[in-house]
């Protein structure tokens, strides 16, 4: 089963998103910030699949996140969506230069395309990504 790591700072953000992604059949761990979420990924546990990576968040923010992800061998292939309310250039192009495979903006995606995003990087739900 795919997993799906979520890591938002906003509790209902982050608990609606996880209850939609278990309904559609994945395995959902959730974090509330980029200390979380590293703690998260050190779990054998739940080796992630995917994350969906908020960036405004306390202690590390998500842009932080994704260059630690980045510099480290074990995480830098994971595939990385980020749900945002930040739509400016700037950030967008940054995120993508650390890594993050789609950058969707909270205010303009519907949750039928965060479902085909999260469905191209693992393969769906009872399909771990090859």
């Amino acid at each position: 089963m795919s997993t799906i790591l979520v890591v938002d700072d906003e509790a209902s953000a982050r608990n609606a998103l996880a209850r939609l992604l278990r309904k559609e059949g994945y395995d959902v761990e959730t974090a509330g910030n980029g200390r979380e979420a590293l703690a998260a990924l050190e779990s054998p546990e739940h080796k992630p699949d995917l994350m969906l990576l908020d960036l405004m968040m306390p202690e590390i923010d998500g842009l932080e996140l994704l260059e630690i992800l980045q510099a480290s061998p074990a995480w830098k292939a994971l595939p990385v969506v980020v749900l945002t309310a930040i739509s400016d250039t700037h950030t967008v192009h940054r995120a993508e230069q650390l890594g993050a495979r789609e950058y969707l903006v909270k205010a303009s995606f519907s949750l039928s395309d965060m479902l085909e995003h999260v469905k191209r990087y693992t393969g769906g739900p009872g399909h771990p990504p090859s």
